[in-house]
């Protein structure tokens, strides 16, 4: 992967590029941001302008034995630790290894790819991904051999905030005592969930939200859309790629996302338990992170539709599709209900990701919030 493959991050890619060329590449660095801004491609990019050994200057040289294999994933001085877990297709209590190859044609789709996106990708179904002890074990021993081809070894975690303690742990004693010639890149997208040990020995590398224009100019050079496709949709995206694409293929999905919130919302407010709990099934049947992704839409909703009293449109970041659901729905959004309808998301979020039972959680929810609709 090639800095000029990274959509905007003009300055951070240069400075990345100015470390590697003084010779002051920490060994351990975090590189954390929003979803979709890049963290996972620039990481990578930075890992094979390290380990390029042919003539390069501003990016890697793309010919050289290592600029090769980076270009499939297939470095021996490259390492990946990743979120999995259990799936038919794989052995009980499985390891990164085992998901190597749909890790690596994963990332070569789309670097840009959400943590939902790929728990959908290995069909994890109702489960969360974990990065356990066994993966602090593995790299240590990956780790101790020396280098292959590269001056470096490179161990990339992604989603390193999915880590258990115990793995953590493991973790924070090779940092202390990294290998000679080992370079960590940890990824986050909540680095504040991270052990602040962890977190206090890694050189904080923050990637910010894609600039409007970069995201714009992206938009119209992958996608082809007209000015006014682009501008409508960088605007909605507010610097994440990822968003960017679901909002391209959102005719794909025929709105479903906003049309299960609407028919949740309206269950509650009606009383239809019925009706209700038909949409609790759908949402039951999603993974555990579609369920969150589902409350943190409910959430936004919730937001845009608060803000719509304002009467300003540059607050406002809907769809043509969500505009027309909010002409009435903004109408239930008050100050009396507002701080209590958020909180109650926000708990069911919570209760979703510490493994209650998401039927309990949502039918709970859909109760509450349709009485706080009705005041």
């Amino acid at each position: 992967m090639f800095f000029n493959e990274i959509i905007g991050q003009a300055a951070l890619k240069k400075r990345l590029v100015q470390s590697v060329k003084d010779g002051r590449v920490s060994h351990s660095q975090l590189f954390f941001g929003p979803e979709g801004a890049g963290a996972l491609p620039l990481a990578i990019a930075y890992a094979q302008y390290i380990s390029c050994t042919g003539e390069k200057n501003d990016d890697s040289c793309g010919q050289c034995p290592g600029c090769l294999k980076y270009s499939k994933l297939i470095h021996p001085d490259l390492h990946f630790i990743f979120p999995v877990n259990n799936v038919p297709s794989k052995k009980e209590d499985p390891s990164c290894d085992d998901f190597l190859a749909e890790w690596r044609s994963f990332v070569l789709q789309n670097p840009y790819a959400s943590l939902n996106d790929w728990y959908s990708f290995i069909e994890l179904e109702n489960k969360q991904g974990l990065i356990k002890e066994k993966e602090s074990l593995a790299i240590t021993k990956k780790l101790s051999f020396k280098s292959f081809e590269s001056d470096f070894k490179i161990a990339i975690i992604w989603m390193s905030e999915k880590m258990n303690e115990t793995a953590s742990n493991k973790l924070l004693k090779l940092l202390e005592e990294p290998p000679d010639k080992t370079i960590f890149l940890l990824i986050a997208e909540n680095p504040e969930t991270l052990l602040p040990t962890v977190r206090s020995r890694c050189f904080p590398v923050k990637v910010p939200r894609i600039a409007d224009e970069d995201l714009k100019d992206a938009l119209k050079s992958r996608h082809q859309l007209d000015e006014a496709q682009s501008n409508t949709i960088t605007r909605l995206a507010m610097g994440n790629y990822t968003k960017a694409l679901e909002l391209i293929h959102e005719d794909e999905d025929n709105g479903s996302r906003l049309e299960v919130f609407r028919e949740f919302m309206l269950a509650g407010y009606s009383e239809d338990i019925e009706s209700g709990l038909k949409v609790i099934d759908t949402l039951n049947s999603m993974t555990r992170e579609k369920q969150k992704a589902f409350l943190e839409y409910g959430l936004k909703m919730i937001r845009e539709n608060a803000v719509k009293h304002f009467n300003d449109n540059r607050l406002n970041f809907l769809n043509p599709a969500e505009e027309k659901f909010s002409i009435k729905f903004s109408t239930y959004i008050k100050n009396s209900n507002l701080a209590q309808l958020t909180d109650e998301f926000n708990k069911a979020c919570r209760d979703i990701e510490r493994n209650a039972n998401s039927k309990i959680v949502l039918l709970d929810l859909m109760l509450k919030t349709g009485g706080l609709l009705r005041q």
